[in-house]
Protein backbone atom coordinates (compact mmCIF):
# COMPACT_ATOMS: atom_id res chain seq x y z
CA UNK A 1 0.00 0.00 0.00
CA UNK A 2 2.87 2.22 0.98
CA UNK A 3 4.24 1.79 -2.52
CA UNK A 4 1.10 3.05 -4.07
CA UNK A 5 0.71 5.82 -2.03
CA UNK A 6 4.46 6.76 -3.20
CA UNK A 7 3.80 6.07 -6.61
CA UNK A 8 0.65 8.48 -6.68
CA UNK A 9 2.56 11.24 -5.39
CA UNK A 10 5.26 10.85 -7.66
CA UNK A 11 2.45 11.18 -10.41
CA UNK A 12 0.97 13.84 -8.78
CA UNK A 13 4.63 15.72 -8.78
CA UNK A 14 5.15 15.05 -12.40
CA UNK A 15 1.78 16.17 -13.37
CA UNK A 16 1.99 19.45 -11.52
CA UNK A 17 5.16 19.92 -13.09
CA UNK A 18 4.01 19.29 -16.75
CA UNK A 19 0.92 21.64 -16.06
CA UNK A 20 3.53 24.26 -14.78
CA UNK A 21 6.29 24.05 -17.60
CA UNK A 22 3.04 24.25 -19.65
CA UNK A 23 1.81 27.35 -17.91
CA UNK A 24 5.09 28.80 -18.73
CA UNK A 25 5.93 28.07 -22.02
CA UNK A 26 2.27 29.72 -22.89
CA UNK A 27 3.09 32.93 -21.41
CA UNK A 28 6.92 33.42 -22.18
CA UNK A 29 6.14 36.04 -24.90
CA UNK A 30 3.92 38.08 -21.73
CA UNK A 31 6.73 37.67 -19.67
CA UNK A 32 9.22 38.98 -22.18
CA UNK A 33 6.87 41.89 -22.90
CA UNK A 34 6.79 42.30 -19.33
CA UNK A 35 10.87 42.23 -18.53
CA UNK A 36 11.49 44.76 -21.37
CA UNK A 37 8.99 47.20 -19.89
CA UNK A 38 10.21 46.94 -16.50
CA UNK A 39 13.85 46.98 -17.56
CA UNK A 40 15.79 49.43 -16.82
CA UNK A 41 18.01 49.05 -20.22
CA UNK A 42 18.79 51.66 -23.67
CA UNK A 43 19.28 50.01 -26.82
CA UNK A 44 20.97 51.55 -29.12
CA UNK A 45 21.07 50.89 -33.04
CA UNK A 46 24.27 51.47 -35.16
CA UNK A 47 23.28 50.96 -38.64
CA UNK A 48 26.47 49.95 -41.16
CA UNK A 49 25.84 53.36 -42.72
CA UNK A 50 26.62 55.63 -39.98
CA UNK A 51 30.41 55.95 -39.72
CA UNK A 52 29.95 55.25 -35.99
CA UNK A 53 29.26 51.48 -37.32
CA UNK A 54 32.78 51.09 -38.32
CA UNK A 55 34.24 52.74 -35.54
CA UNK A 56 32.65 50.51 -32.81
CA UNK A 57 33.10 47.22 -35.82
CA UNK A 58 37.03 48.27 -35.44
CA UNK A 59 36.81 48.81 -31.83
CA UNK A 60 35.33 45.61 -30.84
CA UNK A 61 37.61 43.82 -33.16
CA UNK A 62 40.69 44.54 -31.26
CA UNK A 63 38.86 43.56 -27.61
CA UNK A 64 37.33 40.29 -28.76
CA UNK A 65 38.36 37.36 -27.10
CA UNK A 66 37.33 34.40 -28.62
CA UNK A 67 37.04 32.92 -25.01
CA UNK A 68 34.05 35.01 -24.16
CA UNK A 69 32.29 35.17 -27.95
CA UNK A 70 31.81 33.37 -30.73
CA UNK A 71 33.95 35.53 -33.46
CA UNK A 72 33.80 35.69 -37.86
CA UNK A 73 37.43 35.86 -39.44
CA UNK A 74 37.56 36.94 -42.31
CA UNK A 75 40.23 38.02 -45.31
CA UNK A 76 40.16 41.55 -46.66
CA UNK A 77 42.31 43.30 -49.25
CA UNK A 78 43.30 45.59 -46.92
CA UNK A 79 47.41 45.99 -46.61
CA UNK A 80 47.56 46.71 -43.12
CA UNK A 81 45.03 44.66 -41.60
CA UNK A 82 44.46 41.33 -44.09
CA UNK A 83 42.50 39.55 -41.52
CA UNK A 84 39.10 40.70 -40.19
CA UNK A 85 37.36 39.65 -36.75
CA UNK A 86 33.96 40.52 -35.95
CA UNK A 87 31.09 39.21 -34.18
CA UNK A 88 28.90 36.32 -35.74
CA UNK A 89 25.40 37.05 -36.34
CA UNK A 90 23.44 37.69 -32.64
CA UNK A 91 26.63 37.21 -30.97
CA UNK A 92 26.74 38.89 -27.87
CA UNK A 93 29.53 40.96 -26.65
CA UNK A 94 29.90 42.33 -23.11
CA UNK A 95 32.12 45.11 -22.48
CA UNK A 96 33.39 46.98 -19.59
CA UNK A 97 34.78 50.42 -19.77
CA UNK A 98 36.07 52.99 -17.00
CA UNK A 99 33.60 50.60 -14.46
CA UNK A 100 30.89 51.01 -16.96
CA UNK A 101 29.23 47.71 -18.12
CA UNK A 102 27.93 47.44 -22.08
CA UNK A 103 26.64 45.03 -23.81
CA UNK A 104 27.46 44.62 -27.84
CA UNK A 105 24.72 42.50 -30.50
CA UNK A 106 25.46 41.58 -33.98
CA UNK A 107 22.74 41.65 -35.77
CA UNK A 108 22.33 41.40 -40.04
CA UNK A 109 19.37 41.59 -41.86
CA UNK A 110 18.67 43.10 -44.59
CA UNK A 111 20.89 45.86 -43.12
CA UNK A 112 23.90 45.37 -40.77
CA UNK A 113 23.83 46.96 -37.11
CA UNK A 114 25.14 46.74 -33.43
CA UNK A 115 22.63 46.78 -31.00
CA UNK A 116 24.15 48.41 -27.56
CA UNK A 117 22.63 47.57 -24.61
CA UNK A 118 23.22 49.69 -21.29
CA UNK A 119 21.65 50.80 -17.90
CA UNK A 120 19.71 53.89 -18.27
CA UNK A 121 21.50 56.18 -15.37
CA UNK A 122 24.62 55.95 -18.13
CA UNK A 123 22.88 57.60 -21.13
CA UNK A 124 24.66 60.86 -20.80
CA UNK A 125 28.26 58.87 -20.39
CA UNK A 126 27.82 56.79 -23.24
CA UNK A 127 27.21 59.69 -25.39
CA UNK A 128 29.68 62.07 -23.94
CA UNK A 129 32.43 59.66 -22.60
CA UNK A 130 32.20 55.87 -24.53
CA UNK A 131 31.18 56.39 -28.08
CA UNK A 132 33.42 59.30 -28.57
CA UNK A 133 35.72 56.79 -27.00
CA UNK A 134 35.50 54.39 -29.23
CA UNK A 135 35.94 57.00 -32.26
CA UNK A 136 38.66 58.34 -30.96
CA UNK A 137 40.42 54.60 -31.13
CA UNK A 138 38.97 53.93 -34.58
CA UNK A 139 41.51 56.98 -35.37
CA UNK A 140 44.67 55.78 -33.84
CA UNK A 141 44.21 52.28 -35.25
Amino acid sequence: MEILNSIATVITIATGLVVFAKTINDNRNLFSELKRVLSTKVIMVVNESDELYEAAEIYLSNIMSPKRCKIRVSTTENEKNPIKITLEHNEKFRDYYDGHKFKWIWLQSEVKSFNLVFREEDYDYVLQTYLPHIREYQKHI
